[in-house]
């Protein structure tokens, strides 16, 4: 495993300047953050970005093998707050549903073109249930959804990675992702362990890694205190039993980067920012060799 932070971390850089930081201080491997890859995508077609984006990062040596699909329909730059709302993957109406499937193919045609092998995705439809719908009509829903993009991805680098969410009995679980991974039947699709989520959901967390398996493609790596999505690193005051999961993930053929998502820890001034930077990758180091032990 290769130690690895997404790129918003350094969210006030764009993307190249990010990557020059991040290779300055150590890293030689990240994740492309969703807000990065908005950025990317307002320079013109992702092809063409996405190959001049790779010839960027291979000349400097550092590698992107993992990526997070989106979460909102713009990024964070000024120009982009106006109108900047939720980009449901799973939504309500049909028409909807089409806007935000051709929306994914330029992602994964972007994310293609970096070369990019693990795509995170959020399996959306969230509002449904408000709506009232049941339980077996949301499921339908998401897979209908990715069902096409799973058509789409097929026979380029790119996974689409199903993130687990934040409760039980709405996409929390393993066995609950792997319903639509069965359901769709391609083998585009794998998962997702964000820690910091199944530390919520009451998830163990290496329980999860043993239930997943050869289907456990990318992490994201963080700490909270069990109740909200604190996303900070491991070892602070997060709750989240990290021995335990590294051992179980040591066990497995998991061969993606060992990736931290920490937003909670960027509320601070660039120095302090960039002295955590340093000891974030010295932690990462520590708990892929010692088995956070």
């Amino acid at each position: 495993m290769q130690a690895s932070m997404w790129t918003a971390y350094l969210v006030e850089q764009l993307p190249r300047e990010a990557i020059k930081t991040f290779y300055d201080h150590g890293w030689r491997c990240v994740e492309l953050g969703e807000e990065h890859a908005h950025d990317l995508l307002k320079e013109g077609d992702p092809l063409k970005v996405g190959a001049e984006f790779r010839k960027y990062i291979n000349d400097l040596g550092v590698d992107i093998p993992q990526g997070h699909f989106f979460m909102l329909n713009k990024g964070c730059r000024p120009e982009d707050l106006e109108g900047r709302r939720l980009q449901d993957m799973s939504p309500a109406k049909d028409v909807e549903l089409a806007a935000s499937v051709d929306f994914m193919k330029r992602w994964i045609d972007l994310f293609n073109a970096i070369g990019i092998k693990a795509g995170v995705y959020h399996i959306g439809g969230f509002s449904l249930a408000k709506a009232r719908w049941s339980k077996k009509r949301i499921f339908e829903r998401r897979v209908r959804a990715l069902q096409q993009v799973a058509e789409y991805a097929k026979g380029g680098p790119t996974q689409i990675c199903l993130e687990n969410m934040t409760r039980k009995g709405d996409g929390g679980t393993v066995a609950e992702l792997k319903e639509f991974l069965f359901a769709v039947g391609s083998d585009c699709l794998a998962i997702c362990l964000d820690t910091g989520h199944a530390n919520i959901a009451g998830v163990d967390q290496a329980e999860f890694v043993q239930e997943a398996q050869s289907d456990l493609r990318a992490l994201h790596v963080a700490d909270n205190l069990g109740h909200g999505d604190d996303h900070m690193l491991p070892y602070g005051r997060g709750t989240v039993k990290w021995t335990p999961f590294m051992q179980a993930l040591r066990k497995t053929s998991f061969k993606g980067s060992f990736n931290f998502e920490v937003p909670g820890e960027i509320r601070c001034p660039e120095p302090v920012l960039l002295h955590k930077l340093d000891y974030a990758l010295e932690l990462a180091k520590w708990m892929i060799d010692e088995d956070g032990a």
